[in-house]
């Protein structure tokens, strides 16, 4: 019966179930330890299921860096590409980081620890911070911004939310305290005030979320 259950599980196995395991395993504990034998007892399988959809561990762990491209980088450039409005577009980005189910801050980290010690993913790396500051820049030129000033702001906000993750700041305040910087961010970022029926609305859509969460 046990050989049974473990041959259906094998066959019900997707490659995204391989991949979400494989990210636990990176976010929780580092890339050394996403090894096929760890993945294998963890989902409860044979390594033989393992090569039903991975040539390699190598293989794995490119799809591990597509994954957080497409999910981390894409939400970003996405986002700030459709905004009509500045007040938009800065709200548009605050958004994406505060909304986990869309950016993960957490696999995001696990991958600049990472790269630290993989030159090649270092350089990966650099290219999407590269986008989404291109991106956020970009967005800025759109309302009016000139360069360089559109391409510093751009970094500035993109280099402060990395740190402001990298030192977990978040664990030290509460929503109200961050909700109540909303104007003084977008001043520091921006040089301008937020109309406040925006900044209003932007509140309100975010109390509604954390409540349905």
């Amino acid at each position: 019966m046990q050989a049974t259950q473990t041959e259906d599980r094998q066959t019900r196995l997707t490659r995204d179930d391989w991949i979400d395991a494989a990210l636990r395993l990176l976010i929780d504990s580092g890339v050394d330890a996403v090894q096929i034998t760890v993945l294998s007892r963890n989902l409860g399988v044979t390594r033989g299921s393992f090569y039903w959809h991975f040539d390699s561990r190598e293989s794995l762990l490119d799809a591990l860096v597509h994954q957080w491209r497409s999910r981390n980088t894409g939400v970003i450039v996405d986002a700030v590409s459709k905004a009509n409005t500045l007040d938009d577009g800065i709200l548009a980005l605050f958004a994406v980081w505060t909304d986990h189910r869309r950016f993960d801050p957490a696999l995001d980290q696990a991958i600049r620890n990472w790269a630290r010690y993989d030159d090649a993913l270092r350089a990966r790396l650099k290219s999407e911070d590269d986008a989404r500051i291109n991106a956020v820049a970009a967005m800025f030129q759109r309302f009016g911004y000139p360069q360089p000033e559109a391409f510093i702001r751009a970094r500035v906000i993109c280099f402060t939310q990395i740190t402001y993750y990298a030192l977990d700041i978040a664990a030290d305040e509460t929503d109200a305290q961050r909700m109540s910087y909303l104007e003084a961010y977008f001043r520091c970022f921006t040089g301008r005030d937020i109309n406040p029926g925006t900044a209003s609305a932007y509140r309100n859509i975010l109390m509604r979320g954390a409540r349905n969460s």
